[in-house]
């Protein structure tokens, strides 16, 4: 496994600022390569600090697997409710030489695999929907695809639009969601007919590979106009037939800051930001998480995905997530305390 950190690992030339390769990669990536063969990467182990975690009292730790899950899976601003991906995930990296950016790659799939989320069988070509940039100017990338291509940065309305478009972070992730309705979305019946289910797939955005009955998150909720939105299963205090999903992961890496890291801790810092809706990249959690690592006021940061980071992220991916969002924490929760008390 390399061991040198990332500054022996960046490219001298592609950095992705001009972008016009990366967009239209973006524009065509349903002829995409397939993910590197996963066989030259070890495995990843979890480190050991889930030993110190089972001294904690109970309420403690409960509060801490609360705050965890808090700062690590953001609701979706649509359903209010958690997402994850419901389709293989397939990452790609520019701004670093070729056998170092299949390496981020593979450990994303890898951890992908092991915590049971979708991953494509080796040799299989995917439709890229996680791109990883490294680049010394993030702000002109952020920029540019600020420009070009808005939705890639997600929708949240009660966001401070500048502010979201500000990088902040040595490394920063930005989120497209979709809402499924499991019962398809409702069109306006017009008059003197009755409603009728259907299928919206929104444009310019190529979501062919996704299953019918999902609507792109955006600030026109209509549908491109027409008016229709996700209305779900009534009659029920459970679930309401709604999901949340991921469609696109844009990660940005400041090459300039991560220069002194060791490859496999940014690999792996990359590989938790893009399996999950991180809410807070600030919150310094007192479980053990790869998150930590750029938080402030965090000491001793772990250098690897933690037992803990596992924990959770085999949580969600086990979850039902067409649940109330309440429900959706407390199975995890309940997940995550029995996977950390059995440790």
């Amino acid at each position: 496994m390399p061991t040198f950190t990332v500054r022996h690992h960046l490219a001298g030339t592609l950095y992705c600022l001009a972008l016009g390769l990366c967009l239209a990669r973006l524009a065509l990536a349903a002829n995409s390569p397939p993910p590197a063969d996963q066989s030259d990467v070890t495995n990843w182990q979890p480190l050991p600090e889930v030993t110190v975690i089972g001294k904690m009292d109970a309420h403690v730790l409960n509060h801490a697997i609360n705050q965890f899950i808090q700062s690590h899976a953001r609701p979706s601003i649509v359903t209010n409710q958690l997402g994850r991906w419901h389709i293989v995930i397939c990452p790609v990296v520019f701004g670093m030489k070729r056998p170092y950016a299949e390496f981020i790659s593979r450990r994303i799939a890898n951890v992908a695999r092991s915590i049971g989320a979708p991953t494509l069988a080796p040799g299989n070509r995917c439709t890229v929907n996680v791109d990883v940039m490294f680049t010394p100017e993030p702000q002109a990338q952020l920029d540019f695809i600020a420009k070009r291509h808005p939705s890639l940065l997600g929708y949240d309305p009660k966001a401070d639009v500048k502010q979201a478009r500000k990088f902040t972070h040595p490394v920063q992730a930005w989120y497209m969601t979709g809402s499924r309705s499991l019962d398809g979305f409702q069109l306006p019946a017009p008059m003197g007919q009755s409603n009728q289910l259907a299928t919206y797939t929104p444009q310019p955005v190529d979501l062919t590979y996704f299953m019918p009955g999902l609507m792109i998150d955006s600030a026109d909720t209509s549908g491109n106009g027409i008016g229709f939105g996700p209305t779900g299963t009534a009659g029920s205090h459970l679930s309401h037939g709604l999901r949340s999903e991921l469609m696109h992961v844009l990660i940005i890496v400041d090459s300039k800051k991560v220069l002194n890291y060791q490859l496999q801790t940014i690999s792996d810092y990359i590989a938790l930001l893009a399996l999950t809706r991180i809410d807070s990249l600030d919150t310094c959690s007192s479980l053990p998480s790869i998150l930590n690592l750029f938080a402030s006021q965090c000491a001793a940061p772990p250098a690897a995905i933690t037992a803990v980071d596992t924990a959770y992220l085999k949580a969600l991916y086990g979850a039902e997530l067409d649940m109330n969002l309440n429900l959706e924490q407390g199975d995890i929760h309940a997940h995550m305390l029995d996977a950390i008390s059995n440790k």
